[in-house]
């Protein structure tokens, strides 16, 4: 697995986390607070439904980015036919010439001719 898809299969999980963040109950919330902190000030209902929209938001994008990149994993991985085609079309076009090592350009002369 590439860095790419490792990055995308990061995306689901963290994604995954904030769903479950979201489904935790403001009750269970408020006791854990409590046992932290018992002097906190009570938070309103209000602010659980503006976490929850949040966190949901932002597993959203992550699920959206996620499939994206794992589109961009695929597009940019080469296939076995274009892989083949491309080194034969290199081996094609190299095949028979010899080249000057400073300059690049080939010998005078086709390859049928050379000695």
């Amino acid at each position: 697995m590439d860095a790419l898809n490792k990055l995308n299969v990061l995306s689901l999980v963290l994604s995954a986390v904030l769903v479950a963040m979201a489904c935790v109950k403001s009750d269970r919330v408020r006791s854990w607070r409590e046992n932290i902190n018992p002097s906190a000030p009570d938070l309103p209902d209000s602010a659980f439904v503006a976490a929850r929209v949040v966190f949901l938001g932002l597993a959203g994008v992550g699920v959206y980015l996620a499939v994206q990149g794992f589109g961009v994993s695929d597009d940019a991985s080469w296939s076995d036919g274009e892989l083949t085609s491309a080194v034969q079309q290199a081996t094609d076009d190299l095949n028979g010439y010899t080249f000057r090592p400073t300059t690049g350009a080939p010998l005078s002369g086709s390859p049928a001719t050379r000695p």
